[in-house]
C-alpha cells in the first residue's frame, strides 16, 4: 500500500520525450519515497527499470503501483543488501542478464541513524560510510565498464542537502554522503571523454517517509511537538511547503537523458530556497 505521505507519480502521457526510450537503469532504494518516484519518471520516458532494495514485499509493490500507473513499463525487481561487498556485481550482472546493458545508475541509499559527532562509536562510523559510501564505490565500479560498451552512461547519486548545509543531529549521514561528492567529482573527470556522466542530486524537505522520521527525532531530541515537527520544516522553505517525491524524478530523468550530456560533476540542491548560500 502507497503510504499517505507519497504524492501522486507522474502520469504516463507526461513524458519530457528526453530520448529514453529502452534505455536500461538501475533505480538503488526504489521501494518507496524518492527511488519509487525516481523509478516511475523513468518508466514513464521508456526506460528499461531494475528496481533494487533490501524489502522484498515493498520492493514488489512499488513495481506493482508503478504498473497500475503504466501499464507499459518495462521493469524488474531485484531485493538485495547493498552493504556486503559482492552484491554490487550482482546487480549489474542481474540487469546485464535481463536487458544486455546498462545506461543509468541511480545510487539511492537510506539514512543512518542519528546522533552528535562524539556520541557515536567507530563501529557506527565505519558501518554509516559502508551504507552510504562504499556501496556507491563498488556499484560505480562494475556500472562504468558496462557503460563503456555502449559509449553512453549516466551516473545519478541521489544525496542531502545536509552535505552542503548541515543537519541538526545527522552527522553520519552529512560526512558519509559528503565522501560521494569527492569521489564522483573524481570520477566525473576520469570518464566524462567516454560518454559517462556522474552528478549529484542534493534533496532538500521532501515529504518522504525517511523525511518524517529524521523530523520525529529531531522533534525528540530537541523536545518539541513531533506532530508538528514537519508544519516546522515547511515553514523554514521559502516556499512554504515540502518538496514532492515526482519533483525529484524529473530531474534525475533529465540528468539520465541525452539533452545532459554536457552536465557532469555537479551536485544539484533541490530545495525550494532552503539553501541559504549565495554559491
Amino acid at each position: 500500500m502507497v503510504p499517505e505521505y507519497q504524492t501522486e507519480q507522474n502520469k504516463p502521457g507526461g513524458s519530457m520525450e528526453l530520448g529514453l526510450q529502452n534505455k536500461v537503469a538501475i533505480v538503488c532504494g526504489a521501494s518507496q519515497g524518492m527511488g519509487q518516484a525516481i523509478a516511475c519518471g523513468l518508466a514513464n520516458e521508456g526506460a528499461r527499470v531494475l528496481l533494487v532494495a533490501r524489502n522484498a514485499e515493498r520492493l514488489t509493490a512499488a513495481a506493482a503501483a508503478i504498473l497500475a500507473q503504466n501499464t507499459n513499463a518495462q521493469l524488474a525487481t531485484l531485493a538485495i543488501d547493498l552493504t556486503p561487498a559482492d552484491s554490487a556485481e550482482e546487480v549489474v550482472k542481474t540487469v546485464k542478464a535481463r536487458w544486455g546493458r546498462l545506461d543509468v545508475l541511480v545510487t539511492n541509499t537510506g539514512g543512518p541513524p542519528p546522533g552528535q559527532p562524539l556520541d557515536l562509536s567507530d563501529e557506527q562510523y565505519l558501518l554509516a560510510y559502508q551504507q552510504n559510501f562504499m556501496n556507491v564505490v563498488r556499484l560505480c565500479r562494475h556500472a562504468v565498464p558496462a557503460m563503456r560498451a555502449h559509449g553512453y552512461g549516466r551516473i545519478i547519486n541521489m544525496l542531502a542537502l545536509s552535505v552542503r548545509q548541515i543537519e541538526d543531529n545527522l552527522v553520519l549521514s552529512s560526512t558519509s554522503r559528503l565522501s560521494v561528492v569527492a569521489y564522483a567529482r573524481y570520477l566525473a573527470e576520469q570518464v566524462a571523454a567516454e560518454g559517462i556522466t556522474v552528478n549529484n542530486v542534493l534533496p532538500g524537505s521532501i515529504h518522504t517517509e525517511r523525511l518524517a522520521q529524521v523530523a520525529a527525532m529531531q522533534a525528540t531530541h530537541f523536545g518539541r511537538n513531533p506532530l508538528a515537527e514537519l508544519d516546522v520544516r515547511a515553514e523554514r522553505v521559502p516556499m512554504k511547503r515540502l518538496g514532492k517525491p515526482e519533483e525529484m524524478a524529473d530531474l534525475v530523468s533529465f540528468l539520465a537523458s541525452e539533452r545532459a550530456g554536457f552536465l557532469t560533476g555537479l551536485s544539484i540542491p533541490v530545495e525550494g530556497g532552503q539553501l541559504r548560500s549565495v554559491l
